[in-house]
This record gives structure tokens, C-alpha cells and sequence, in this order.
């Protein structure tokens, strides 16, 4: 840990002699030089000061930032999104749901006090999709919108509810949700609520399979669920299961890139990065022939993680080997990452020429880049699900540079600004899935107005779980059934549900200040 600490101290002190250069040189070019953070005005206006400093600098598009003529005066919130907006060419920044643009770049903030020992954050602890349905009532058709439990984490308020996943939530604070209030079901996140409650409901097939029925449980069974600091654990599930055929294949479960329990403490705090070390140690003891990864959930993370599962499963002969370029602005240069050495992962590495991948929309960012990167490294990645996010950039994590000698902080908050700063390269030099990864064998739980499937979604990490279910029948080489088509297609309404909303956490591809890597 000294060690660490020690190379963090040494990185930081470079990186603000950077910062400090970078700075400088805004100052000493172009009309209207950068200007500092002035203690004495306004909070925001010293936030927003500093967060243009560093776009100016590392945002992927930074030139045309350099164009733009900042209204300091608004929250940092918006001016943070305006600045954004104002730029043309930042096209791979975000995504756009209904109209409404959505970018991955962020700023948070938090009091500057903190309690000594590390603490989770509040939960429900379910993670929530967005449906929308028209149903027919005698009345007529009505625009409803649902939440679905895709998983519930162990302990949490909601497992002790006896909520689990699949389950239907058709009501929120007792109301109906609508077109007009589809915002409620962002009380679903503990973020936006301390305490909700929520009526289940459900959707059956009929009795000649061509539809479905829908019923609400009566309000005397409504739950309420109040927020509890509880872990989750981005390991979810993870086993050894054997095929009919005899393989042996490990099966994990996992919900983000995270490092450790304490994201504020990146230089030593890393504790799921070691149990990740641990379970792969198991499969490799359990003997198994084929991994399934299933990342169906996971919107991203850290690089460094994604480093470390992509050294556990690749082939020995890899290791040590480049396996992403972070292609920055024309004015920095690029960072490269290597898988780690054999000798570090020698009690944990699978040595695999094969890799089962399951991955859905909501898959993105460090998701995608394992898929690309190992495919590049000449493993067969067989991806089962439907098309990713396409999240071809990534972001660093930006704090107290420009502002070293009082960690960007301002008023009683301390600041982090999360830029989109590079592109992702793997090691043959390619980043063309910006519309996404296409499955090698398609499957949609979400939503398949053709089919019923969709009812049944089955317990994650069973045998019979519909997508694992599709990896262990590929892996003993039995061919799946196809679906029967319904005469009708389920009548779903003409909304899609942006489920960005419901997005917590991490997101995208992060790069922190102590990973371990090279610049060339």
C-alpha cells in the first residue's frame, strides 16, 4: 500500500505540473485567456471556471470548447450540459433518446466532511427496467408505463420485501404511472427518495397463448420500501455448472467495472479486484473447460478492473501484451494498457482461446471494450443477448487539477468533473463499434413484440435462464429452438422508455490517475 501510495503521490505531483503547463499556455493564446477560480465570487462561478479550464484541456473535442464563450453564472450543473450543447463535433458524446440528448461526460460533488470508515450508499437494492404498454380496459386503451426487476441485491430493503427479479411494479406512491408523470419511476432510485412504495402487477400468457393478460395485486399488498446502506457487490453470482455434454463451465455474473468499497480512495482501495482474483482461482481449481460472462447490466467502470478480467480469462501466450490504446486530443498523447504479466496472475489465469459473452443495451463502455479488445487478441468471443450501448470513448477522473492546493474544492463541496477525455483502440489499432456490438446469436429479454418469451424471464445463473441457457446448448453443440411468432404483435404503444433515467453508479470507461500504464 505505501508503494502505491508512494506512485500515486509521484503521478499526482506530474500530472499537476501538467495541468500547470496546460494552463499556461490557454493563458498565453487566443483572445480571452482562460481565467482562474476567484475565492471571492460566487460558488458556481468559481466550479464552472474551473470546469472549462479542464475541458478546454482533456474533453476529446477540446478546440471547440476553446470557440465557446461561457455564461459562468449558471449552476454547475447546467453550464456543465450547455457547454456540451454548444459543440458540434462531440457526436460520440452521449447518446440522443426521443429528441432529448443524453451525455456521458458528468460533474458530481460531495461535502467536503466524511466519515472515517468507508460506507455504502443508501439502497432499495433492485436495479429497475422501463416498460411501456397500452392496456385495453373496457373503457378502452390506456398508455401505462411498468418498472421490472432485473436482479435484487442480497440483504437489501427489497430482498427483505420479498421482491425478486422479474417482478412487475405497476403503481408508484399509489398512482398509475402515465405519460404525463412517467418521471415518478425515478423514485424507484434510492438517489431521488428515502422511502417509496410500490404495487406489483403482472403480465401472463392466455389460454391460447397469442397474448397476454395483465392484473394488479390490490393495494392491500402495496410495499413500502425505505432506503438502506446495504453493499452491492458488482460480483453478483457466480458458479461452476455442468452441461449435459460433461463441460465444466463457470458462470459469473457481473454488474460493473468497480474496484474496491471506496471509489474516493482509488490508491488502495481495490477489494473487488482481489475477489475477482479469488473466484477465477476457484474456476481454475474446479477445472473448468468454458467461462460465460455475463454483463448483461453493466454500463462500465474502470479500466484497470476491465484490465485484470481480461488477463484472467485470455490465453498465457497473451500476457503482457498491449490490449487498448486511450487516443486522447490532437494535444496530448495517447496511454496504452497491457495485459498484466503471467507472473501476476498465474494462480487465477483461465488461458482461454474461448469466451461466452451474454450483453444487452444495457451493456456499454468497458463492457464493449472487453468483447473488442479480446476479439483483437484473437479469442473467439461469442456474444449472446442483442446490440450494446456503442460506446467507442472513455473518461479520467479529473479532481483537484488546476486547483492543487485545495482539492477542487469550493464552498462546503468537493468537485469531480468526469470529461470524455479519449477513444478506444484495441491492439490492432480499431474502434468501429460505435453503433454497438451485434450479437453472434440474438435474444431480447426486454421486449419481443413477436413472442411471448419475454414473460419468463428465469432465475440468473440457472441452467434454465433463457440467455445461459443459449451459452451451455452452444457449448455442447445442441442447436436452439426457434420461437413461435404470435398472430398479433403485443401492442407496446409508440414510446420508447429512455431507460438512461435509471442509471446509477459508474458509467463509461474510466481512467483514474494510479493505473497502471505508459504513454508513448
Amino acid at each position: 500500500i505505501a508503494m502505491k501510495t508512494k506512485i500515486y503521490n509521484l503521478i499526482q505531483s506530474a500530472l499537476t505540473v501538467l495541468a500547470i503547463v496546460a494552463a499556461v499556455a490557454f493563458t498565453s493564446c487566443g483572445k480571452d485567456p482562460i481565467p482562474e477560480p476567484d475565492p471571492s465570487e460566487p460558488e458556481d462561478v468559481q466550479v464552472n471556471k474551473w470546469t472549462y479550464q479542464i475541458l478546454s484541456y482533456y474533453y476529446l473535442w477540446n478546440e471547440e470548447v476553446k470557440s465557446i464563450k461561457p455564461a459562468y453564472e449558471n449552476d454547475y450543473q447546467s453550464f456543465l450540459t450547455n457547454i456540451l450543447s454548444a459543440i458540434k463535433t462531440n457526436t460520440l458524446d452521449g447518446k440522443t433518446y426521443n429528441g432529448s440528448r443524453s451525455f456521458y461526460s458528468y460533474i458530481t460533488s460531495s461535502p467536503v466532511t466524511r466519515a472515517g470508515k468507508v460506507t455504502f450508499a443508501p439502497t432499495y437494492g433492485m436495479s429497475i427496467r422501463a416498460y411501456a404498454f397500452n392496456i385495453q380496459s373496457q373503457t378502452g386503451k390506456t398508455l401505462r408505463y411498468f418498472a421490472r426487476i432485473q436482479y435484487v441485491t442480497p440483504n437489501s430493503p427489497a430482498a427483505k420485501a420479498g421482491l425478486k427479479r422479474g417482478d412487475w411494479i405497476g403503481r408508484i406512491d399509489g398512482k398509475q404511472i402515465l405519460a404525463g408523470n412517467f418521471s415518478d419511476i425515478n423514485k424507484l432510485l434510492p438517489t431521488n427518495s428515502s422511502s417509496v412504495k410500490v404495487l406489483k402487477c403482472s403480465f401472463t400468457a392466455n389460454a391460447t397463448g397469442d397474448g397476454v393478460i395483465f392484473k394488479e395485486d390490490s393495494e392491500s399488498n402495496a410495499v413500502t420500501l425505505t432506503r438502506e446502506t446495504v453493499e452491492e457487490n458488482p460480483i453478483h453470482t457466480h458458479k461452476v455448472l455442468t452441461t449435459s455434454g460433461g463441460a465444466k463451465v463457470g458462470y459469473l455474473l457481473f454488474n460493473q467495472f468497480k474496484r474496491g468499497y471506496d471509489e474516493t480512495d482509488l490508491a488502495n482501495s481495490d477489494e473487488y479486484e482481489q475477489q475477482l482474483r479469488t473466484v477465477f482461482s476457484e474456476f481454475k481449481s474446479a477445472g473448468v473447460d468454458e467461462l460465460v460472462l455475463d454483463l448483461r447490466y453493466n454500463p462500465g467502470g474502470y479500466v484497470s478492473t476491465a484490465q485484470l478480467l481480461s488477463s484472467l480469462i485470455a490465453p498465457s501466450s497473451k500476457l503482457g501484451s498491449k490490449w487498448l490504446e486511450c487516443r486522447p486530443n490532437a494535444s496530448r498523447k495517447s496511454t496504452w494498457y497491457n495485459l498484466l504479466e503471467a507472473s501476476e496472475v498465474s494462480d487465477c489465469n483461465l488461458s482461454l482461446d474461448r469466451l461466452y459473452v451474454i450483453a444487452s443495451a444495457s451493456s456499454a463502455s468497458c463492457s464493449e471494450l472487453m468483447i473488442n479488445n479480446l476479439r483483437a487478441l484473437d479469442v473467439e468471443v461469442i456474444h449472446i443477448g442483442s446490440t450494446t450501448e456503442g460506446k467507442v470513448v472513455g473518461m479520467e477522473v479529473i479532481d483537484h487539477l488546476f486547483n492543487s492546493t485545495d482539492k477542487a474544492i469550493f464552498g462546503n463541496y468537493q468537485y469531480t468533473l468526469h470529461p470524455v477525455s479519449f477513444r478506444s483502440y484495441d491492439a490492432k489499432g480499431t474502434s468501429d463499434y460505435g453503433n454497438g456490438l451485434k450479437p453472434n446469436h440474438f435474444y431480447d429479454e426486454y421486449m419481443d413484440e413477436t413472442s411471448l418469451r419475454w414473460i419468463e424471464w428465469g432465475e440468473l445463473g440457472s441452467a434454465s435462464e433463457p440467455m445461459l441457457a443459449i451459452a451451455l446448448a452452444k457449448i455442447d453443440g445442441v442447436a436452439t429452438t426457434q420461437v413461435a411468432s404470435l398472430a398479433k404483435p403485443i401492442d407496446v404503444g409508440a414510446v420508447e422508455c429512455d431507460n438512461s433515467l435509471l442509471h446509477s453508479g459508474l458509467r463509461g470507461t474510466i481512467v483514474a490517475p494510479t493505473d497502471n500504464n505508459y504513454t508513448e
